[in-house]
């Protein structure tokens, strides 16, 4: 069965992992958490299905975005009908067999990743260290004794090329912002799909401090006991260290560009959760920009500290119109009975999702006071 005929518990996608989402929209200004960071689909919870006749159950759900230059990270769960097969709901896969080939015939087993880092996602994760490569096609198989096997494949865009990335702070109506302006250099005979994207990766603080050439971490008490009696010692000196955690809150954008295909959906004076714009506006360069909502860029409980993230990607057409699909979903579900909403339409073969890959440029800004 399609996923277009799918229907299941809506959430909002980001670039690489899931987000923690409800079967309602999020209050305006609550940041949405995600955990990971490769396509952010939730198959969270149970949602009624409209297509009893047509089975879904035991269905493979991948939902993957790989980037050149990043570690490989492949998300499976599958779909479960409860009791009648009226309700669908998703669940871990832990014996599936996940390969990556590419198209030369080289090829890598991911392994289950048993890291507390992925305790809490909503689907297993199968991880290798490779990192895939721009311009070049990979094929995706996942076999589950009891699900079968899936297949997809994706070629990943060439690098992004830009100049002149520029920001400065700015208000939208009275919302503080940061604004980033840059021109983009299209590569000839190539389309690119660019998306656009900001969040905040929230990180762990660690302290330590090194006494006769052993490092003692500062959290334990016997630690910071000997740290009181040899702090004036020469060398000795408390660090900190932030530790990146697999968790990420979704900062809105706004734009004024006319030509992007949001356009198409909202009124350009909303926020979104991406900016897209497509490879038809394109000459041999193209100014544009994006402003960034600065509402979570300082922590202000002292709980969630992180890295702003600032993202331009050159995606694959599928995973392009895979996330748009979701950037409609999001505007359209106020005025439309959630229950009528089409799941986007994947490229997983024999099963539900989507393997998309893209290359990207990205920077890195830190705005909350660590210590």
């Amino acid at each position: 069965m399609s996923l277009r005929r799918l229907i299941f518990r809506y959430v909002c996608p980001v670039g690489g992992g899931w987000v923690a989402g409800k079967s309602r929209l999020l209050p305006v200004g609550r940041p949405a958490a995600v955990t990971g960071l490769l396509l952010a689909v939730v198959l969270s919870g149970c949602r009624k299905n409209p297509y009893p006749n047509d089975s879904v159950n035991n269905q493979l759900v991948i939902l993957t975005e790989i980037s050149a230059g990043d570690s490989l990270k492949v998300p499976v769960s599958k779909s479960i009908q409860v009791g009648s097969g009226g309700i669908i709901s998703f669940e871990k896969v832990s014996s599936a067999h996940v390969q990556i080939f590419r198209a030369d015939g080289r090829s890598w087993l991911l392994k289950l990743n048993t890291s507390p880092d992925f305790a809490n996602d909503p689907a297993s994760i199968y991880t290798a260290p490779q990192r895939p490569h721009s311009g070049t096609t990979y094929s995706l198989q996942v076999q589950d004794p009891l699900s079968g096997t899936v297949t997809a494949k994706t070629t990943i865009p060439p690098l992004v090329h830009l100049t002149g990335f520029d920001t400065s702070s700015g208000l939208r109506g009275n919302t503080p912002v940061m604004n980033c302006k840059f021109t983009l250099l299209d590569t000839p005979g190539v389309d690119h799909y660019y998306v656009f994207e900001a969040v905040k990766q929230l990180v762990s603080l660690s302290h330590s401090f090194t006494w006769k050439g052993i490092r003692y971490d500062y959290s334990r008490s016997d630690a910071q006991k000997l740290y009181q009696t040899v702090k004036d010692s020469p060398g000795v000196v408390l660090r900190l260290d932030t530790i990146p955690r697999n968790t990420y809150l979704r900062l809105n954008l706004y734009t004024d560009d006319p030509n992007v295909a949001n356009s198409q959906v909202s009124s350009l004076d909303s926020p979104f959760r991406r900016i897209f714009l497509p490879s038809r506006v394109f000459g041999a360069s193209y100014t544009t920009g994006f402003s960034v909502d600065k509402k979570f860029f300082r922590d202000q409980t002292n709980n969630s500290p992180g890295i702003v993230l600032i993202m331009v990607k050159s995606v694959s057409p599928e995973l392009y119109n895979y996330l748009f699909y979701y950037e409609k979903y999001k505007l359209d579900i106020g005025s439309v009975p959630t229950g009528q909403l089409y799941s986007p339409p994947g490229n997983i073969v024999n099963g539900l999702g989507i393997f998309g890959s893209s290359s990207k440029r990205q920077w890195f800004y830190y705005f909350d006071q660590l210590r």
